[in-house]
């Protein structure tokens, strides 16, 4: 059976193969679908810092839910409660039903509902399924063995702030020269000025905690060859073979001047390459290359993507032999492959289609499929999402429809509704 491991690493489960993983945006979050049945199971995991333990208990938790639906369902009853334990876990779980009444604005009703909480540690899942009355009981079995393969794996780690404020703390105690002022979120600034981003490290560091130490003395020990990484950063003549646009998370409708808007909720940026480091361009670089926004240097960064060797795209294919998708992976600017001008064209002539949908989870990946066969979106959007959440340089998680060659034919897409989504 898939196996399902939750992109923050705090459980793991099997799921049968006729169930779809539907992923939320903006959520490591995910609820499996029966194709059986329609019904689905909703599961959601917490981790508590100094939490209460009597908050913790799985049954309390359990009792919370069911009293929410007792208020809205008072013929319910009160449902019974049990416990068990297994594999360092303790749980608790509970089954009862409703009929759902017979008028249209109850048709999406769902009135059987079974429901269990794991607990182990400072972490707690929470899994609760729910399907039409009349459907209690048809997938029990594929429900018992999802739920029977659930184990915890607690896996910690430090938050964002703490990571960075650990790393300078180490920074100061074994090169104490390069130590600047204090990190701002995850920006740090060297003595010589010299900005460097942390996101990309404490990505990687959240894929694998317990190789945090060695993580950072690898980093650190490249910062001693910055001074020859680059030719002079201040000189846009030396530089310019090395830029080359990078798509960049949008939040908000204001951007600064090394940003331009691209697609909704995404802006164009730029960095220089190096051959140890990527160095972001901000306002300050711009300013000291004698320009005013990266709108005045969008000329040659499109020219530099261009020069670029080709790179050959990975295709997958259906049954009947039909490309659903195509991917450009595991290079550095893929995601920004869409600012090529014939980008709409050769992909809805490669798909077959004169519409298509694309993912762009981090910068080093671009997936452009089909938008006719639902199940295969579910699947596909599933499989992007979670690349998105362990990624080590997310991007988004949003899925677009594009429609034509033009910024406006872009829009995001609700994949659950099937439609663009509502702004």
């Amino acid at each position: 059976m898939p196996e399902y491991s939750d992109p923050e690493s705090l459980y793991t489960l099997d799921y049968p193969e006729g169930w779809l993983p539907l992923t939320h945006e903006g959520s490591p979050r995910v609820s499996l679908a029966s194709l059986t049945t329609g019904g689905y199971l909703k599961i959601e995991a917490y981790e508590f810092d100094q939490p209460n333990r009597a908050d913790l208990h799985p049954e309390k938790t359990l009792r919370s839910l069911t009293e929410a639906d007792r208020r809205s369902w008072p013929q319910i009853g009160e449902p019974l409660i049990q416990n068990r334990s297994r594999d360092y876990m303790t749980y608790a779980f509970t089954t009862y039903t409703r009929i759902e009444p017979k008028d249209e604005a109850h048709t999406a009703d769902f009135g059987h509902t079974r429901a269990w909480v794991f607990t182990r540690g400072d972490t707690q899942v929470r899994c609760l399924y729910r399907c039409r009355s009349n459907d209690a009981g048809v997938d029990d079995d594929d429900l018992n063995g999802i739920i029977n393969s659930l184990l915890l794996t607690n896996i910690h780690h430090l938050d964002a702030n703490s990571f960075t404020n650990y790393y300078y703390s180490l920074l100061k105690r074994h090169r104490p020269q390069l130590a600047g002022r204090p990190p701002e979120g995850l920006s740090l600034t060297l003595a010589d000025g010299q900005t460097i981003l942390l996101e990309h490290l404490f990505n990687h560091y959240l894929q694998e905690p317990e190789k945090m130490d060695e993580l950072i003395e690898s980093h650190m020990g490249l910062l001693d060859f910055c001074g020859d990484d680059v030719p002079d950063l201040t000189s846009f003549k030396s530089i310019k073979p090395l830029l080359f646009p990078k798509l960049f998370r949008a939040n908000g409708h204001a951007l600064p001047a090394h940003r331009t808007k691209l697609w909704p909720g995404l802006a164009l940026g730029a960095v220089i390459q190096g051959t140890v480091f990527n160095y972001g361009v901000n306002q300050e670089r711009l300013k000291a290359w004698g320009v005013s926004s990266l709108a005045d240097i969008k000329h040659d960064l499109v020219e530099n993507l261009y020069a670029i060797p080709p790179v050959a795209p990975r295709g997958l294919r259906d049954e009947e032999g039909e490309t659903r998708a195509i991917s450009y992976v595991d290079h550095p600017f893929a995601a920004s492959f869409v600012m090529f001008a014939d980008f709409y064209e050769t992909t809805a002539q490669n798909l077959g289609a004169d519409q298509f949908l694309v993912g762009l989870p981090d910068p080093s990946c671009v997936s452009c499929f089909r938008d006719d066969n639902p199940r295969f979106v579910v699947h596909h959007t599933a499989m992007l999402r979670w690349d998105y959440h362990r990624s080590v340089e997310r991007l988004t998680d949003t899925i677009y429809l594009v429609t034509g060659p033009h910024l406006k034919d872009v829009k995001p897409y609700d994949i659950l509704h099937c439609c663009v989504k509502k702004v």
